[in-house]
């Protein structure tokens, strides 16, 4: 089955979006956000083409818990991507869709179809390869890169049977190569007690002219800020949603017990956690820190610093470091 890359995935949404704001009148705008609304529900909820409308804005979104509720015979309730949910309520609470509350996404499948097939040429793709069928195809195969279990990804779908959605799911030998090497550096990581080390989703990125601030946020919920050039941007080809790792030299790592935080611990990146182990050398001692389940963080610091604190195995600690000190780079690399 034909499937889109995360990369023209990206390419897809910003050509949805520079056309819906192109809009001549607010006529126009209005039925180019009503079709925008479909996209994003496909996209982001792997809606099928039918489901996404008949979606009752009303009462079908839940916006706190970003959940979408689906009806008829495979009725299920998905849960979308924070930023998704935030567009998607833009949207809705439009003034201009004001009279179609409720109905927004009510339109005829033929027509849908067509604006869907017209995208094609404005972001270099094949109209065949950006219909709904294959967005949602798509968006099932991220969340399985993502690790996402198979009978989670099934019931996302709204599929009878595990074997129905491996059938709906297919790899690229790109994304094969790039899923088992992933998951082997994941195991290297594990076996090499690999400490200041960081994987996670981009969830924010704002670029300036000369350094952009990237957020991450980990499987434990950790949320990293990195500051790099815009060159690194460019290099790296980020944008929001991508999988990146994060590294930081033990130098750079702050400590200082928690009940004793000060200031220069209120930077970006500052979390709390539990000594784990002391290497305490004549001049200078390593102190690690475990700050989540699978997350180690180790700090270098003068002797004296250490006893100065009082820091022992079992201590409660705040670390931190400056958002510069943050290394970013594809899991590829």
């Amino acid at each position: 089955m034909k499937q889109l890359t995360s990369k023209e995935l990206h390419q897809l949404t910003e050509a949805w979006l520079a056309w819906t704001k192109s809009a001549p009148n607010d006529s126009q705008l209005r039925s180019r956000e009503r079709l925008l609304l479909v996209f994003l529900l496909i996209r982001h909820g792997a809606l099928r083409l039918g489901e996404a409308l008949e979606i009752n804005d009303l009462k079908d979104f839940d916006y706190p818990t970003c959940t979408i509720r689906i009806g008829g015979s495979r009725g299920r309730e998905v849960q979308i991507p924070e930023k998704a949910m935030e567009a998607i309520h833009q949207l809705v609470d439009s003034p201009r869709m004001l009279r179609l509350r409720g109905s927004i996404t009510h339109m005829d499948q033929g027509y849908v179809r067509k604006r869907f097939y017209a995208m094609g040429p404005l972001c270099g793709l094949d109209p065949a390869s950006v219909g709904p069928q294959v967005v949602r195809q798509s968006r099932a195969s991220e969340l399985l890169q993502a690790n996402i279990p198979l009978n989670i990804v099934q019931k996302f779908l709204g599929q009878r049977s595990p074997v129905q959605a491996a059938n709906f799911i297919s790899f690229t030998d790109d994304d094969a190569r790039r899923i088992v090497h992933n998951h082997l550096r994941q195991e290297a990581l594990k076996r090499s007690s690999a400490r200041n080390a960081f994987t996670g989703t981009v969830t924010r990125l704002v670029v300036d002219r000369v350094s952009a601030l990237v957020e991450l946020s980990t499987l434990e919920e950790m949320r990293v800020h990195a500051l790099i050039t815009v060159e690194s941007v460019q290099r790296l080809g980020l944008h929001e949603g991508q999988v990146l790792n994060a590294t930081v030299k033990a130098p750079f790592i702050m400590i200082e017990p928690e009940s004793a935080a000060t200031g220069r611990t209120t930077g970006c990146n500052r979390f709390v956690g539990t000594i784990s182990g002391i290497n305490k050398g004549i001049v200078e001692s390593s102190v690690v820190v475990d700050v989540a389940e699978k997350t180690t963080l180790c700090s270098v610091l003068s002797t004296d610093e250490l006893e100065e604190y009082g820091l022992a195995k079992g201590s409660r600690v705040c670390v931190s470091f400056s958002p510069f000190a943050v290394v970013l780079g594809l899991p590829e690399e």
